[in-house]
């Protein structure tokens, strides 16, 4: 079994060793192995279902190298994926489905990125980001040289966040941007530096401390640290506000907590045959929608999204680029983690990027551009 294990992952120019802990490995070598995996089962046809999510571009390239061999040995391949350009880079032929149902199939060579974005939506998208119509004013979060007391996580941070900006976080895997921000929900500990919100320092050490102070955390996994798959629509949106429900001891207010989530639902324009509908039986966009509209509920000041878009179609997406603008519109500070370019050019203010745990850089105006951010998010 290790000898033919080490020749299938040869044959797929997986680098590993067949004893490694599959617990120690990174998302794209766990993929890997999934690959492999069918390719022992002497599968004809393997589906992919947005593979590249967590991926470095690097990581991409290699995942498309064992795609193309995998197509030279007569293997199908399904390949799921909301990144048009990842679509025309690999496909042969596309499939476009819109709200369950199939509008066609067509050559690659055939479509770009608009027309696909287009057919995905039903309708021309003249502007792939809403338009900025919030005004940033006074600081309100001062961050000054927070540290980690873990040695490769992030170390001397210091920036400021203003009253309705959307700052964004760039940078590769590896980061650390995740951990910083858990840092300022209370989840992780931090050995110094300082955290000042409208002038006054401030204790983080729990994510309920975080919540009192005006604070708001969107995970980057809702699968699995969002969403409670289980429980219906409205008690998701419910579920970190039920202290303002209670009615005694034990008590809680049902009837207005649930009123009060079915109008935030609502109010996101979330497609659901009803609030009592499992949150597991919607879409991964109006999923996101309903985590917003649980964090809403706590009516925060401070908004952390971490990738608020991932795994989402492109018409979702534009909804909650809509929503976010309208949120900074309305005052809320925002930070948003995401590794994809257009959006964070798109969607902030300024841009902070990040290197292995350190501050790179923060980007503003003309001076944001692709390039720059590379540049900054390569450095050592």
């Amino acid at each position: 079994m290790y000898k033919d294990t080490e020749e299938l992952f040869r044959e797929l120019d997986i680098d590993l060793k067949p004893n490694t802990i599959v617990g120690k490995l990174s998302v794209s070598k766990i993929q890997s192995i999934e690959i492999a995996k069918a390719v022992s089962f002497h599968s004809r046809v393997i589906v992919m279902d947005e593979p590249t999510s967590s991926l470095t571009k690097v990581e991409v390239e290699h995942l498309f190298r064992i795609i193309r061999d995998l197509k030279k040995r007569g293997v199908a391949i399904i390949y799921i994926s909301h990144k048009m350009e990842e679509i025309l880079q690999i496909s042969d032929e596309v499939t476009i489905m819109r709200d369950g149902l199939k509008i066609g199939t067509w050559p690659a060579s055939e479509l770009t990125t608009d027309t696909m974005i287009s057919k995905m939506v039903g309708r021309d998208l003249t502007h792939r980001f809403p338009v900025k119509e919030n005004v940033p004013g006074d600081v309100i979060l001062k961050v000054s040289e927070l540290t980690s007391p873990i040695s490769k996580s992030f170390k001397d941070i210091s920036f400021e966040l203003r009253k309705g900006e959307i700052l964004g976080i760039g940078g590769l895997v590896g980061a650390q941007r995740t951990e910083l921000i858990e840092a300022l929900f209370g989840l992780r500990d931090i050995s110094s530096g300082s955290i000042a919100l409208n002038g006054k320092k401030v204790k983080i050490k729990s994510a309920e401390d975080a919540k009192k102070l005006g604070m708001a955390l969107l995970t980057e996994e809702r699968r699995v640290t969002g969403i409670f798959s289980v429980l219906a629509v409205h008690e998701n949106a419910s579920i970190a506000n039920l202290g303002r429900y209670r009615k005694g001891f034990f008590l809680l207010d049902g009837k207005r907590k649930k009123r009060e989530a079915d109008i935030m639902v609502d109010k996101l324009r979330t497609k659901t045959p009803s609030t009592k509908t499992l949150i597991m039986n919607l879409s991964g966009g109006n999923q996101q929608k309903v985590l917003l509209a649980r964090w809403l509920l706590t009516e925060p000041d401070i908004l952390l999204l971490d990738e608020p878009t991932r795994g989402i179609d492109v018409g979702a997406k534009f909804e909650i680029y809509t929503i976010i603008k309208d949120l900074a519109k309305q005052g809320k500070s925002i930070i948003m983690i995401s590794s994809e370019m257009p959006e964070l050019l798109g969607m902030s203010d300024r841009i902070m990027v990040m290197s292995e745990g350190r501050l790179t850089g923060i980007l503003e105006g003309d001076a944001a551009t692709e390039e720059e951010i590379m540049r900054l998010a390569a450095q050592h």
